[in-house]
């Protein structure tokens, strides 16, 4: 077998609401060599396969949230190369035939024997062979982040790192793309074909984050009806990513310490020890030293974290990226919307450029997926609706609403949104990312501060 297609270790993502079938599934592919993320619905199935990225997905047709050939689609929209096998009954088979057609790699009729399951999986790895990611490759760092000399540099330091087991900690602003070379560290590591697992610390409340990292026990208090494996359990053998790592209590570092030292970790709950193998890959868009000397990170825990260090600059300084990324924006946007805008036109790409982007690639996508909407053929100025900067007077900002033909209504609705998203923005960069305490800050639910910040694109 071509270990470049397939091999032990390979990440199967089982999808069925009957818990025994689960379970069943899951104990026949570990015992070929394979690791499973089960899910027992297609909404947990969605999000498995965005944070873990199987290399193969089983389905159940009948699922509680949607039919199999839904979730189909939705797996394939979002990773086109994913190859799916579909369980299906006596009674459904006309089902499979229409999965095939859709792009599913085969069905199973049920029942079915472990043998013949095993060999459908091995053919489908083989068949659909998922090429080694390299850098420069289309889908890869440079082609997503930019021909920038900082790309490059930051490109070195990932090809550098990424074949050893070294611990990398990934300095930048909100929104400069972090996580998208924490991903590069992982799918160019021996490690890459094992579960790539992302913890944003800064929107987990602090009485929380403890279980999500390292699961409970039934029991370990008032609503833990079932056993729960954690994130670090998740990434077994892979990588885990823990965004905006500043935020993490002071008892979770020390837990956290802990795991990094001994290499086992204890469910919230529990006295056995469950051993982890794990590569640790953390973020902070404030650099920790200086929390270290005010006293609210562990210099020791630190250590542990920096044996590689990767800083990312923020996008105004990577001016050479900015059209780069935004072309990027306008085709991913265009697919989605299904509208077909052709490009910016030179005013608009003249205020790319000078816009300095607190919000950094995410609100350069924001707003250009906000502008393919209401564009027809050419993204023009009027179609940005940028935000207003520090340099802008008020007086210009509204004349330029009049230009563009605004009612009164709606050039006050405008500038409303300008001081609820400069408000947010602000509130942000004050709590370091944390949206827990920027919705105890405004006294507002946390639902509607990550609500209105997915959609000023600020989400930290």
């Amino acid at each position: 077998m071509n270990s470049s297609s397939s091999g032990p270790g390979d990440v199967v993502l089982v999808v069925d609401d009957e818990e025994g079938i689960r379970r069943m599934l899951q104990l026949v592919l570990q015992r070929g060599g394979y690791q499973v993320i089960a899910a027992g619905s297609a909404e947990e199935a969605i999000s498995l396969a965005r944070t873990c990225g199987p290399r193969l997905a089983i389905l159940d047709y009948c699922l509680p949230d949607m039919t199999g050939l839904d979730l189909l689609r939705r797996l394939k929209t979002a990773d086109a190369r994913l190859p799916v096998i579909l369980l299906t009954g006596f009674a459904d088979l006309a089902n499979a035939v229409v999965a095939i057609k859709e792009g599913a790699f085969d069905y199973l009729a049920k029942p079915f024997d472990n043998q013949g399951l095993l060999s459908k999986v091995r053919e489908a790895l083989t068949c659909c062979p998922r090429p080694s990611p390299r850098l420069g490759a289309p889908g890869s760092l440079r082609a997503r982040m930019g021909p920038s000399p900082a790309i490059t540099r930051t490109i070195e330091d990932v090809e550098r790192v990424a074949p050893t087991d070294f611990s990398v900690s990934i300095f930048g602003e909100t929104g400069a793309g972090k996580e998208v070379v924490a991903r590069a560290v992982h799918d160019l590591s021996p490690r890459g074909k094992f579960p790539f697992i992302a913890v944003d610390c800064g929107s987990i409340p602090d009485t929380l984050i403890e279980n999500e990292l390292f699961g409970h026990e039934r029991g370990a208090f008032t609503g833990a009806e079932r056993q729960q494996p954690g994130k670090f359990e998740a990434a077994q053998g892979g990588t885990l990513f823990l965004d905006e790592i500043g935020n993490l209590s002071w008892s979770a570092q020390a837990r956290l310490l802990r795991v990094l030292q001994e290499r086992v970790i204890y469910r919230v709950g529990g006295t056995k020890s469950i051993p982890v193998d794990v590569r640790l890959v953390s973020a902070s868009n404030r650099d920790l030293a200086d929390a270290v000397t005010k006293g609210t990170f562990r210099e020791d825990l630190l250590y542990r974290l920096c044996d590689y260090r990767i800083t990312l600059p923020p996008l105004r300084a990577r001016t050479d990226d900015i059209m780069h990324i935004a072309h990027d924006f306008l085709a991913e946007a265009n697919r989605e919307l299904d509208k077909q805008v052709s490009k910016f036109s030179d005013e608009a790409a003249a205020a790319l450029l000078a816009f300095r982007w607190p919000g950094n690639v995410r609100q350069l996508r924001s707003v250009v997926r906000r502008a393919v909407l209401i564009a027809n053929h050419t993204i023009d100025i009027e179609h940005l609706a940028l935000p207003e900067t520090d340099s802008d007077r008020p007086e210009s900002a509204v004349a330029n609403l009049f230009h563009a033909g605004m009612s009164l209504k709606d050039i006050v609705h405008k500038r409303m949104a300008d001081v609820e998203r400069q408000v947010l923005f602000e509130a942000l960069q004050r709590l370091h990312g944390n949206k827990a305490a920027v919705a105890r800050l405004l006294q507002v639910d946390y639902k509607t501060v990550h609500t209105k910040l997915k959609t000023y694109g600020l989400s930290a």
